[in-house]
């Protein structure tokens, strides 16, 4: 008779063994293309966590030291598989760098880290694999140490990453103390029992969000995320992708406990809504393709939080697998990005007429209205997360449908509908089975602030995308081009509490014509 837990604890644990023993075999090579370095350990430890996903899925047991659930394998897979990919893309991208060996040391160092964020049931494993990945991303962020921009980003998330270690290591002690025990799923099945949260939980719950507000980089706390896009392509991809969720999963590992906090999702709710639309709208106003896609990295992160705030659990769980996978794709794919982005500016904008958002609307009432009927949903939050979709497909299908008319457009737009909102709920219910999130869920006050969020986002969406030349659009343009000067304020703060000294620009020498030097060598 075999051990079923060992087993799966094996196979849980031989993802980050592998990644740490990629790392020093890397470290320790001799040459600088080690292929069986480079491409078998992130192969195996995709293998291993599609085994463990497998294990514990057709025998499900519960761990002492790891956690044998749903989301550690969804986290697992979907780790190991940015791994392959960023492994794979940074052999080509780096290659006859001088710096391509440490590259790949810290990269390893990283997605081994996070998988023990991903795997462990313990806090202080948690808390020292959190703190493992801001040391190591920080050694990737100073790629290019020459670089002013670069290394002032590395400074203000150092700083930045402090404060939100502080917070977290605070929580999980007040934690500990207060349950008596390290494990997360014991404490949170107290946390479960007990009809009434302890005021050390509750603070402990206060201090874990705030330090999932610093990880995310919500505002006025961002712009190190803006600032990074100075390193190279495969580390955005995975600050993006990958690091920077790690926020939204500790929001959806401690769901128990955010649940039962009032102050903690109102934290969530107050400084994730106004970050994720204000930095939505600033996207709109970028040029640089990776500084787009870095504030939309802010706008994303923002929502997942204000999900986890109304406990919408599963639905944070889906944002943070769909944009991490979007998120690499985009960043990895940067150069095609640019091109598809040049083109769109080439096309006419034809704003959408009353008969266009009276279909669109239609369109989405036909399907929204009959998935809240069928799902039987009561509650403000549930029925807030059929509706927002359904406001979504109601944009996007107005745009559509006044691009071109005529009743193959219909068709062509009925069926876009459809599939959108056909993948939606698909996964939306495949996230809500494997997770099981809790029952409780925010109340109307906060439902009711995040439909004014919504409804201001959709507004400035509409005066920047269709009125930017009037002279409110013209004024709402340079304000959200200047970002609110946030970060402005937020760097001065930080050289003046923590000064930096940061490499002098290199200037390029002034170039010298070929007339001039012929003539000087003539007169000689």
């Amino acid at each position: 008779m075999f051990d079923v837990q060992a087993i799966e604890s094996l196979f849980y644990l031989l993802v980050p063994l592998l990644y740490g023993a990629g790392a020093v075999a890397t470290g320790l090579a001799t040459k600088p293309n080690n292929l069986l370095v480079r491409s078998l350990t992130f192969k195996l430890a995709f293998v291993s966590a599609a085994a463990a996903a497998i294990t514990s899925w057709l025998w499900p047991v519960a761990g002492v030291w790891f956690s044998h659930g749903p989301l550690a394998s969804i986290m697992l897979l979907l780790i190991t598989l940015l791994g392959m990919v960023l492994g794979r893309f940074s052999e080509r991208y780096l290659a006859g760098d001088p710096g391509q060996r440490s590259f790949m040391v810290w990269l390893q160092v990283i997605l081994a880290s996070v998988a023990f964020i991903a795997i462990t049931n313990h806090l202080l494993v948690f808390l020292i694999s959190w703190i493992a990945i801001s040391i190591s991303l920080h050694q990737l962020l100073m790629f290019f140490p020459d670089r002013p921009r670069a290394a002032l980003a590395a400074h203000k998330k150092f700083i930045f990453a402090r404060i939100a270690e502080l917070c977290l290591g605070a929580g999980f002690l007040l934690l500990y103390v207060q349950y008596d025990t390290p494990f997360i799923d014991r404490i949170l099945a107290q946390v479960s029992a007990s009809p009434e949260l302890p005021a050390a939980a509750h603070a402990a719950a206060i201090l874990m969000a705030a330090a999932a507000l610093f990880k995310c980089a919500q505002m006025p706390f961002h712009g190190w995320l803006i600032q990074v896009v100075e390193s190279p392509t495969p580390v955005s991809a995975l600050l993006h992708a990958g690091v920077v969720n790690l926020g939204g999963f500790l929001m959806i590992l401690m769901a128990p406990l955010i649940v039962q906090a009032s102050a903690a999702q109102w934290l969530l709710l107050l400084v994730a809504g106004p970050t994720a639309v204000f930095a939505s709208l600033v996207m709109m106003t970028r040029i640089s393709i990776k500084v787009k896609l870095a504030w939309s990295t802010c706008a994303q992160m923002g929502w997942m939080l204000v999900e986890c705030a109304l406990g919408l659990y599963e639905l944070a769980l889906l944002h943070l697998v769909a944009h991490s996978a979007y998120k690499a794709h985009t960043f990895l794919n940067a150069g095609n990005t640019v091109e598809l982005s040049m083109k769109k500016r080439l096309v006419a904008i034809n704003e959408p007429g009353p008969r266009q958002w009276l279909t669109a609307a239609s369109f989405a009432a036909l399907f929204m209205l009959p998935t809240i009927f069928l799902a039987n949903e009561s509650a403000p939050a549930d029925l807030f997360s059929w509706v927002v979709p359904g406001i979504a497909l109601t944009i996007l299908l107005s745009e559509f449908l006044s691009a071109s008319g005529g009743v193959l457009t219909l068709g062509r737009g009925l069926l876009l509908g459809a599939v959108f909102w056909a993948l939606y709920w698909l996964q939306k219910t495949f996230f809500g089975l494997v997770l099981t999130p809790p029952d409780s869920q925010a109340g109307l006050e906060a439902v009711g602030f995040v439909a004014v969020l919504i409804a201001l986002l959709v507004r400035g969406y509409y005066q920047i995308r269709y009125h930017r030349f009037t002279s409110a659009g013209a004024r709402l343009y340079r304000f959200l081009f200047a970002a609110g000067y946030l970060d402005e304020w937020s760097t001065r703060l930080t050289l003046k509490i923590w000064p930096a000294k940061l490499p002098d620009v290199v200037r390029p020498r002034a170039m010298v014509s070929v007339s001039s030097t012929s003539g000087s060598r003539e007169s000689a």
